[in-house]
């Protein structure tokens, strides 16, 4: 767990000076991240600079945008700023007229969505309601993943429509890939020092701190400096005959001192297929030994670095662009033309760098430039199926296995098949926990919960079922469960049954689609249940979705709207306006990928 994600944050409401509350951010920074904290204001009638006001939104669907608002927080405290950091999905809109500073950090996911707790707000700034802003100065920092076609679409649209608003854009907005600490780093720094620039400077004393009283804090276990954990049980789910893989792993935590809540996922970074990278080398004419540069910069074996640290299934862009200009094909070069992103979609679809190196032999390349071409080898979240108070020192992971063909070739997960088919009890797998604070079972064991959680989807609700048990909860759980046929994919059937038998688990409705002619899927045994399922939100149940974000969570959020809309004789446009209220009190969380 990070603990910048633990930093409280002192509101505007609470009964402080802004000198105060920025000394109480300061110090509860240093307090929770082990550094020094920034020294307190001077007392009343000393001399000193007013602090600046600044409001840091974030729009996050898994943690990753909170963590850095709060990064902010920190560091902003120490520079002069009385910061508040505000969660888009609480934050009021029309407070915007009345804000001077603002910094926004956000994700984007999907096709180019924002992420849940961001789309109000998107949709009052994009609507006529939305007031010209000519005071506000801001900043966006945008993260996103540039494998996908809309690469941080949600960021580049809060830039572009507080512009249109005639808000002036003090910093160039930063993209992030994946890796995003060092743009954060570099746009933080540029951002806080043109909302400085714009007003009066602080005193040189508010930026001092004293020695820091704290010990080293113990290291944090992290993508960049993973846990070495060791596998101990890995299992087929799947009964005989199944179109489907999909395994049980237990991994232990013994000794790294991490702990997870129901929710949270578990970060695996895999090692890349043998296979695949000894094709890789012959495609390359390469033995493997020649010496190149990982993407941290360390110098080693192009063998090493291709199994370990590159993705080598992924085409990124610069690579894309390189083997089109040394083949010289027009036909290539005219997808990467802008307006083609589209098409440039379909054609990548299903293939890989392989494919890419195959089909377009004319481009060459030297081992060195070959990988600097190349992106890093990211960890994959998994959403954990355990809960923390039964299994304290132990995740339990519930993984889809990815195996397909396409364009005639086989193709492999590269983080399921390295945990299916390369580790073995006794393996150690470099993992870290990712907090999650926005998916939690209630905090109200009296509140119910309405799971809907499809194949793996079942993963955090196993979780929280377990969760409710330790806690004594005592609010209804409702589950809706689906899959293909129930013979041989009713996964962890006899631990559901049990919870059944035993009241743990309230209601249990599945839909397996192969079972009859018509197919059958979870948002369908919503509707058959629509005025029970509405009764369950009348009386505050929390409504839970994990899984698919292309299609099934749509469909299921769908749903939603029609259950609402039919069970609460409501129209279309009152619907939507329940299902908002859902979401604004946290009562409508998604784990979507």
């Amino acid at each position: 767990m990070q603990t910048t994600d633990l930093i409280p944050v002192i509101p505007e409401t609470a009964p402080f000076t802004a000198e105060q509350r920025a000394w109480l951010n300061g110090f509860f920074a240093g307090l929770f991240s082990r550094q020094p904290a920034a020294p307190p204001p001077a007392p009343s009638g000393a001399s000193a600079a007013p602090l600046l006001t600044l409001t840091v939104l974030f729009g996050s669907q898994t943690g990753n945008a909170e963590g850095l608002a709060r990064k902010i927080a920190n560091d902003a405290s120490r520079r002069g700023f009385a910061p508040t950091v505000q969660d888009m999905g609480e934050y009021p809109p029309e407070n915007l007229k009345t804000e001077r500073h603002l910094l926004i950090v956000t994700s984007t996911y999907g096709d180019g969505e924002p992420p849940d707790n961001a789309k109000a707000l998107w949709e009052f700034l994009s609507s006529d309601q939305a007031t010209k802003l000519p005071e506000l100065k801001f900043s966006v920092l945008a993260l996103g993943d540039s494998n996908y076609a809309k690469f941080c679409a949600c960021g580049k649209n809060f830039d572009r429509r507080l512009e249109e608003l005639g808000a002036h854009r003090v910093h160039p907005r930063v993209d992030c890939d994946v890796e995003f600490e060092e743009p954060f780093g570099e746009w933080l720094t540029g951002a806080l020092g043109a909302l400085a620039s714009h007003t009066s400077p602080v005193p040189a004393a508010a930026h001092h701190s004293p020695p820091a009283t704290h010990p080293p804090a113990p290291p944090a276990y992290s993508r960049n400096n993973p846990f070495r954990a060791t596998l101990t049980v890995n299992r087929l789910l799947n009964g005989d005959g199944s179109g489907k893989e999909t395994r049980h792993f237990e991994i232990s935590l013994e000794g790294s001192g991490l702990r997870y809540e129901a929710g949270d996922s578990l970060a695996v970074l895999p090692t890349n297929c043998p296979s695949l990278v000894d094709e890789l080398l012959r495609t390359l004419d390469c033995d493997g030994e020649e010496a190149v540069l990982s993407p941290g910069g360390a110098e080693l074996a192009l063998h090493n670095a291709l199994l370990h640290h590159c993705d080598i299934r992924r085409v990124p862009a610069p690579l894309l662009r390189a083997v089109a200009e040394r083949a010289g094909d027009a036909a290539l070069t005219a997808l990467l033309a802008p307006g083609a992103e589209r098409e440039l979609e379909k054609w990548l679809h299903g293939r890989e760098i392989i494919d890419l190196l195959l089909g377009f032999p004319a481009a060459k390349f030297q081992p060195k430039e070959f990988v600097e071409l190349l992106k890093k080898l990211q960890p994959r979240l998994y959403s954990i199926s355990s809960g923390p108070k039964i299994h304290p020192a132990s995740v339990h992971l519930t993984v889809a296995v990815v195996r397909y063909t396409a364009h005639d070739r086989a193709r492999k997960g590269a983080c399921s098949t390295f945990l299916s088919d390369r580790t073995t009890p006794g393996t150690t797998v470099p993992v870290f926990v990712h907090t999650n604070k926005a998916f939690r079972p209630p905090a109200d064991g009296e509140r119910g919960m309405i799971m809907v959680g499809p194949g793996t989807g079942i993963a955090p609700f196993r979780a929280f079922l377990q969760e409710r048990r330790a806690t004594g909860a005592k609010g209804g759980n409702w589950l809706f469960f689906g899959d293909q046929r129930a013979a041989t994919d009713f996964l962890y059937r006899d631990e559901l049954e049990a919870m059944q038998r035993d009241g743990l688990l309230t209601r249990l409705d599945t839909a397996f689609s192969r079972d009859q002619a018509e197919k059958i899927y979870v948002q369908h045994r919503m509707l058959e249940n629509a005025a029970e399922l509405f009764a369950w939100l009348e009386a505050g149940a929390h409504f839970y979705v994990c899984g698919d974000a292309a299609r099934m969570a749509k469909d299921v959020d769908a749903a939603l709207h029609q259950v609402i809309e039919r069970a609460g004789s409501m129209s279309a446009e009152q619907a939507a306006a329940y299902v908002k209220r859902l979401q604004a009190a946290k009562r409508y969380a998604r784990d979507v990928y």
